[in-house]
């Protein structure tokens, strides 16, 4: 091995597997003691992130990505067990989850157990096994399918991540040159300038069961998107802003700099229909970013403004129409059946008029003639 090339044993660190965030069970271990009763995870499931607290008395736990009660139902069966002296005492109990539903257990009280051992500290273990899991998608592990010995490791600050060079080179052509290509000369280590937690954030949304986007993640993920050339990642963040276009419509000339720079088409009509309705042309033409936009985009904006305007003086038309035909109907018409007198019909019973009719005046040879009809 050449000296200049770096080896996985120089770095005395833990080394993230974002392949460990596909596992079905998951084993936690930690000591309670006097001063601290409480301990606090974050952990992967196949690739759901859970939350885990547990205190001397209690354990609480829940699903911190998803909080739709209908898109997904999973199912994770608890082990404890407490390490007391020279025995070990073991509880099992079963959560069933559905959408955010906070789940709480009083398992074996720890707490009793410390005072009345009069132990200062308390090992406990803590095995997850997620049992069933539905309407999730692919619930299999996905890197099953990839050969063997196509993992490799990226050095950001000084921490290595173990990750998948198969699938990394199908989402972003960069990785495809960095690890097949001249830029990484086959190399064992690869080093990336970028914040530890803001790649573990992409690396984790790239990947199958993605973890989502985020209000907070949007800005990197997009900076992330652009420098590696990945055009999946572009298509996550589009599709967050389009399921949030209630806030992000307001947004206007953010927005546009994404669409000129990222070719965002969903998210232009979104924006272009809020901007339509909330302006005129001109001033729509007076804003700041008009000049930055493209021919294209103004063309769109503007074309959408102007069908926007024309079908809004149809439905005045219309609806002027409706009002008039509405201001022209006879009273009558808004009466109940109309009786057999104003329709035509025959009938002295029906016709029978309580009031005689009014008398009627013939002017003849010069002298005008009562006639009265009985």
């Amino acid at each position: 091995m050449p000296p200049n090339r770096p080896s996985a044993e120089e770095y005395p660190v833990d080394i993230v597997d974002l392949q460990d965030d596909f596992q079905q069970m998951k084993t936690l271990e930690m000591v309670l003691d006097e001063e601290n009763h409480m301990h606090r995870y974050w952990i992967y499931l196949k690739c759901m992130k859970w939350q885990i607290e547990l205190r001397a008395n209690s354990l609480e736990c829940f699903a911190a990505y998803f909080k739709a009660p209908a898109t997904w139902s999973a199912e994770i069966e608890f082990e404890l067990r407490t390490h007391i002296t020279n025995s070990v005492r073991t509880e099992k109990f079963v959560a069933r989850f559905s959408g955010s539903n906070h789940i709480y257990f009083r398992a074996l009280k720890l707490q009793d157990h410390i005072s009345r051992e009069n132990i200062k500290a308390l090992k406990v273990e803590l095995v997850m096994n997620l049992v069933r899991v539905h309407n999730y998608g692919m619930i299999y592990d996905y890197f099953d399918m990839m050969p063997d010995g196509e993992s490799t490791l990226l050095k950001v600050e000084d921490r290595l991540i173990r990750v998948n060079k198969r699938y990394l080179s199908m989402m972003s052509p960069f990785f495809k040159a960095l690890f097949y290509g001249e830029l990484g000369q086959d190399l064992e280590i690869h080093e990336l300038k970028e914040k530890f937690r803001e790649m573990i954030c992409f690396i984790r949304c790239l990947y199958p069961h993605r973890q989502p986007v985020t209000k907070k993640s949007l800005d990197f993920l997009l900076q992330m998107a652009d420098r590696y050339q990945c055009q999946p990642m572009v298509d996550a963040c589009e599709m967050f802003m389009c399921a949030h276009y209630h806030e992000y419509q307001k947004k206007t000339e953010k927005c546009f700099s994404y669409v000129e720079k990222f070719k965002m088409q969903r998210l232009l009509r979104i924006i272009v229909e809020y901007v339509a309705v909330t302006q005129t042309t001109p001033q729509f033409r007076a804003q700041t970013y008009w000049r930055d936009l493209s021919e294209k985009t103004q063309l769109a904006v503007l074309e959408f403004m102007a069908k926007n305007s024309s079908r809004r003086g149809k439905e005045l038309e219309r609806r002027r129409g409706v009002n008039a035909h509405r201001a022209n109907i006879d009273p009558i018409d808004d009466q109940g059946p109309p009786n057999g007198r104003l329709i035509g019909i025959a009938d002295p019973v029906r016709n029978a008029d309580p009031r005689p009719p009014p008398p009627r005046y013939i002017r003849q040879w010069g002298a005008v003639r009562h006639v009265v009809y009985e």
